[in-house]
Formats: C-alpha cells, structure tokens, sequence
C-alpha cells in the first residue's frame, strides 16, 4: 500500500512543558514536607489541587517507562516475585520500580503517604493499591462508587459522561463517598478543606473540561483533523491533573489548533482512504504503529479509550460532577456502553475498528468482541482485534501487528 506524509497537529509541543510543571510543582510540595497519594484514573483528581496533595499516578508512570523502553526490565523484576503473568501491566511495572528501582526509568514516584483505589474503571485498581499501600506500610482509601445499570442514567454520552437521568439514590451514594474521600484528605493533611479554593479549582476543572471534551468531538470532524499521536497526553490531563492551571493551558492551546485546522478543512493526511474507530489502551512501547497506519490513510475519528478520560464538568453543581465520573465505559452496563458507542460510529461516519485487545488489561479486553459484534450488526462494519500488550513489547511483534492490519487495510479497499 502507498504511503502518505502525515500532518500532525502538533499537540505533543504543549505537553512538554506541561509535564514539567506538574513535576515542579511535585518537587516543591515535596520539599515543602506535603503529602503524597498514589492514584489510578478517574478519581476526583481535582481534590489534590484543594488540599496541595503530591498526586502520583502508577499508571501513567509505568506508560511512560514503557515508552523509554525500560518496562521489560521492570516485568521481569515482578515475575521473579511470584505474581502472575496474565495481571495489568501497568501493576508489573509498578511494582518492579518499587522492588528494583535500579532498573525503573528515572525520576521515580516518590513514596507514597497513602493510596487511594476505586473500581469504576478497572476492577482491579483496589488490588494494586492494596499491594502498594501493603508495600509501603501506609494507608489506603476506597472510593466505593456504584455501578451503574441503564435502568438508573437512561442513556449518556461518552464523552462529556451527561446523563439523560441519575437515580438519586444512587447520585446520593455517591456524593457520599466523595465527602468521605474529602474527610480522608483532611486526616492525611491535618487541614480543614478551604471552600473558597474549592470553588476555584472546580471553575478551572469546568473551563479544561469544556476544552477537553469539544477536542474529542472535533476529532471526530471530516476530514479527521489529528492522528493518535496527537491524543497520546490527553488521558494523562483527563485521567489525572484536572483542576490544574496547567492543565488547563495546555488544553486551551490543542483547542486553537484543533479549531483552526477543522475551520480549514485539512486532515493529517492528503487522502483519508478509511475512518476507522480505535480502542484499547495504547500501546505505549509502539505508538509508531499509528503512524504506520496513517501513512497508509487510515484515519481515527473515534478513540473509546480517550474518551473514556473525558467528563463535562458544571462548577455550580460540583459533587454531582465529580460522581458523573461513573459513567465510563467500565462502569455501565454493557447495553448502555455500546448505545453510546454506536451514536458517535454513526456520527464518525466510519467504515471499520481496529482493537487493541491485551492480556495486560482484562476490563478493556473484556469488550472487545460485544463491540465487534454490536458495529458489524448495527452499521455493518468490520473489525480487527490486535494484540497489543501496553507496556510489553515482547508479548506480541510489531511486525506481526503490521501484517495484520495491512491486510485488514486491504480488505476495506
């Protein structure tokens, strides 16, 4: 198949600097004596901006490590302990870099004063922060939200997570648990929560949010405007570091661009040949695969995963906010999940999906076929699932991925 030079927007010069000021602002609150909290994807990441917490992120640690190339090491550290093989890969790494940190890409996290787990998106995030609170001898918090039925929010997008409805036993509940969460911090920083910053930091998570989720939208624009490598950093800013300044700099900055080029009319590459829908974690030790496959034209409109970090905050109802975080992909119904996904395939106007299925990741994996098999019967499009480890390069060769997707490629011509 014939090449194509592609056209990035541009996003990753941002993220740079942005990630260097949220490693600053660790530093000094480190050296200030402030705690230090390990968290996993789609907590109330904004509390950490309200209480000054030194706010670590397993997960995107070990992605990165995977993406310098130093996860192997790291794994293997873990299997010599006796773990399984078929765990999250972002667990293997983790716990290698606390083992072995001789072999874990530098800067480390930092040690933990406590972890915090919860289920909505991995239900395995409470067993990896029960291992590392274990580790460390510190303490540990479960946000204990519920899960979500259809019968309870109706339907819902999956970008801004906006419900057509929320039982409000259930929205109760989980305010509930926030408001635990919030006594939790003040018992870890000796401090009241301060209302007035509280509210700042909300009305700065609403403005990244709104940012943040027309991104998504816009990419799913024809002709696609931003390829994968474009996306990479936004489920750092989603997942993580919502209610940061910097956080919403940066993407204020990916919004122009994505504007400008929509305005335009310009795709990443000259001839968009299929639009396609991606889902999987990425796998970070080879992001070059999505260069790969839009060279050869394939474009993606549509990334689950991505979105999935995404929520549409409103500062005047800020608890309900942060709860609609439940509503991801992970926490809702089967029905419910593929509903939404179908709406923006149709509004995508794609003509196929490539998913990233991984033993590294048995909640995201999980979904993989009921998608497969509600896009083909619903729009008739066809599907490939990859194998594709995040953090593993040697679990399956990129060679081999390439063959598969080609031929895929062809087959849609």
């Amino acid at each position: 198949m014939e090449k194509q030079e592609v056209n990035h927007l541009g996003f990753g010069k941002f993220f740079g600097p942005t990630y260097k000021k949220h490693l600053m602002r660790q530093k000094e609150f480190l050296d200030r004596g402030r705690p230090c909290g390990w968290y996993f994807g789609y907590h109330p990441a904004e509390m950490n901006y309200v209480f000054d917490v030194v706010n670590i992120f397993p997960e995107q640690y070990s992605a990165y490590c995977a993406s310098r190339g130093d996860s192997g090491n790291m794994i293997d550290d873990y299997l010599s302990l006796g773990y399984g093989s078929f765990l999250c890969d972002y667990f293997k790494c983790s716990v290698g870099a606390i083992d072995k940190p001789e072999v874990a890409t530098k800067p480390l996290m930092p040690k933990p004063d406590f972890t915090v787990d919860h289920h909505t998106i991995c239900l395995g995030h409470r067993q990896m922060a029960e291992v590392h609170a274990r580790m460390y001898g510190v303490p540990r918090f479960s946000l204990t939200f519920p899960y979500l039925r259809k019968e309870d929010i109706g339907s819902y997008d999956q970008i801004t997570k906006v419900t057509e409805r929320m039982d409000e036993d259930v929205l109760e509940y989980a305010v509930s648990i926030i408001h635990e969460f919030i006594s939790f911090l003040e018992k870890m920083t000796g401090e009241e929560m301060d209302e007035d910053k509280f509210k700042s930091v909300m009305k700065t998570s609403e403005e990244t949010t709104k940012h943040f989720t027309d991104v998504l939208k816009l990419f799913m624009s024809k002709p696609t405007p931003g390829s994968q490598r474009d996306l990479a950093n936004f489920p750092f800013i989603g997942f993580f570091i919502h209610g940061s300044e910097y956080g919403l700099e940066y993407v204020e900055k990916c919004h122009e661009l994505i504007k400008e080029r929509v305005k335009k009319r310009e795709g990443i590459v000259q001839d968009e040949k299929f639009r396609l829908i991606t889902h999987g974690i990425m796998p970070w030790h080879t992001l070059s695969l999505y260069d790969y496959m839009e060279e050869l034209g394939a474009t993606f409109p549509l990334n689950p995963y991505a979105n999935c970090s995404a929520v549409l905050h409103d500062s005047k109802r800020p608890f309900e906010s942060m709860a609609r975080r439940m509503s991801n992909f992970c926490n809702v119904e089967h029905e419910g999940m593929l509903d939404a996904l179908i709406k923006n395939a149709k509004e995508s106007k794609v003509d196929g999906a490539i998913l990233f299925e991984n033993t590294g990741c048995r909640i995201v994996s999980l979904v993989m076929r009921p998608i497969r098999d509600a896009l083909y019967e619903e729009l008739g499009i066809p599907s490939l699932i990859v194998e594709a480890p995040q953090c593993d390069p040697r679990a399956m060769p990129v060679e081999r991925m390439k063959t598969q997707i080609e031929a895929f490629l062809e087959s849609l011509e």
